[in-house]
């Protein structure tokens, strides 16, 4: 009896002992990915904080995600720099999707599709996609939005005492020419002559008030004239001929807007401080009650609203010619590239996958105020019952993505011959004509190197 105890006891013990001493199987931690964003506001900055976070606990203890906050002046030197050293930089790199393209020939960026499911090929339109992907298939950038289209924004104050009244989304848009007659009737001067009705009694030289203040700086002299342009053509105006060459193209069409919106200075209703402007001093200048309208990006109804809280403000879309739409070249959206120094390519697939799915687009859009590249993002609440997304669905109404192929030498035209040039015609220098001329005879040498 005794013995059988002690043999029972000492059975316990041994089995304590095996069950103690079992090796413990070490939890493996989640796999860490760094995410450089260029979000530059401050409710872009805080929404793609809680973006990352929201993807963080949607893939707990297998990825986790890292905010890395980038700048738009140091992307391309980010990424180069970071593969030229076989590393350490971010795996999801956010910036434009003509900028994706470049960074893809340069031989930057990883191939993502072949982490890809057919899920995720319907998270966007196949003409987004086609401005992201190569001539073999391989994909080199992700979607995050669309290009975001401009804006008028107007001061409903100073409408109203210039017996104005902005045309509704119902009418649509004014044309270049009533706009331009609009911001000569927004002009005043200290004795409360206007441009429109008292040409003559005007003191030019004593403006209390401009019509219109748009940015005539070496990006916008560019980007906002070649939008206007392709918006009244319905083509960009650097193409690809049918003999494959390359030309910049300005079609009769598209001068109207060109020599309009460059032409504001010239025609009296804007001030020479619009040259080399920035756009927080544009915004200073607009809810100051210097100027009666301003150009700015969709984005700018959140900047606004969050800086100017106590400012009242409206918006219209930017003038167009009769039978217009609103052509968005597909290169000019924003998404993530991978650089080929990634360790993880398949968990930054899969964080770049997820920021395409609906309720991340809705959120993201929203903080940015562009469009998502998910359609189905616009039927959440959030957007679809926000009014100050009605301009948006407008032009959703009437835009239609161009696929256009991009031209290597894009950059070196726009900052030798197009900006030099046109600068001169902004500043009184030259005619419109001599401009064009300018442009039509030198742009192809530039665009075929």
């Amino acid at each position: 009896m005794k013995a059988r105890a002690c043999s029972t006891v000492l059975a316990a013990l041994l089995l304590m002992a095996t069950v103690f001493t079992m090796p413990v199987v070490a939890q493996e931690a989640p796999v860490e990915i760094d995410v450089y964003t260029v979000a530059w506001s401050a409710p872009s900055q805080e929404m793609m904080a809680q973006l990352i976070e929201m993807f963080n606990e949607a893939y707990a203890g297998q990825i986790h995600a890292n905010y890395v906050q980038g700048d738009w002046g140091e992307g391309d030197t980010y990424i180069a720099a970071g593969v030229a050293g076989g590393g350490g930089i971010a795996c999801l790199i956010e910036w434009w999707t003509g900028g994706g393209q470049e960074w893809y020939k340069q031989g930057f960026s990883a191939d993502m599709a072949p982490y890809m499911d057919e899920e995720d090929w319907a998270t966007m339109p196949d003409e987004l996609w086609a401005s992201r992907m190569a001539e073999d298939g391989k994909v080199f950038f992700s979607g995050t939005v669309e290009a975001g289209p401009s804006l008028i924004y107007y001061n409903p104050a100073l409408f109203e005492a210039a017996g104005l009244e902005a045309p509704t989304l119902e009418e649509g848009a004014w044309t270049w020419e009533e706009f331009l007659e609009a911001a000569r009737a927004l002009t005043v001067d200290a004795n409360g002559n206007n441009l429109r009705d008292n040409p003559d009694e005007f003191d030019a030289g004593n403006v209390v008030q401009w019509g219109f203040i748009p940015r005539y700086d070496t990006e916008k002299v560019w980007e906002e004239a070649a939008a206007f342009a392709m918006q009244a053509s319905g083509k960009p105006v650097i193409r690809q001929l049918e003999d494959s060459t390359w030309d910049a193209v300005l079609d009769e069409e598209a001068l109207t807007p060109i020599e309009i919106f460059l032409g504001m200075i010239r025609e009296g209703v804007a001030p020479e401080l619009a040259l080399g402007l920035t756009g927080d001093s544009q915004d200073e200048a607009f809810a100051q009650g210097m100027t009666a309208m301003v150009l700015r990006g969709y984005f700018n109804i959140g900047v606004l609203g969050s800086r100017y809280p106590d400012f009242e403000f409206a918006v219209m879309p930017t003038p167009m010619q009769p039978g217009s739409k609103l052509f968005i070249d597909n290169i000019n959206g924003q998404g993530f590239a991978i650089p080929i120094t990634c360790e993880h390519p398949a968990e930054a697939v899969e964080f770049a996958m997820w920021f395409q799915q609906p309720e991340p687009q809705a959120l993201w859009a929203s903080s940015l105020y562009i469009s998502p590249v998910n359609p189905e993002a616009l039927a959440d609440p959030m957007l679809a019952e926000d009014p100050d997304w009605d301009a948006m669905r407008y032009y959703e109404s009437i835009w239609e993505v161009l696929v256009t192929p991009y031209n290597e030498n894009q950059a070196e035209f726009i900052e030798t011959l197009w900006v030099p040039t046109m600068m001169r015609y902004v500043q009184g220098e030259i005619p419109f004509e001599e401009a064009v001329e300018t442009v039509r005879a030198g742009a192809a040498d530039i665009l075929n190197q």
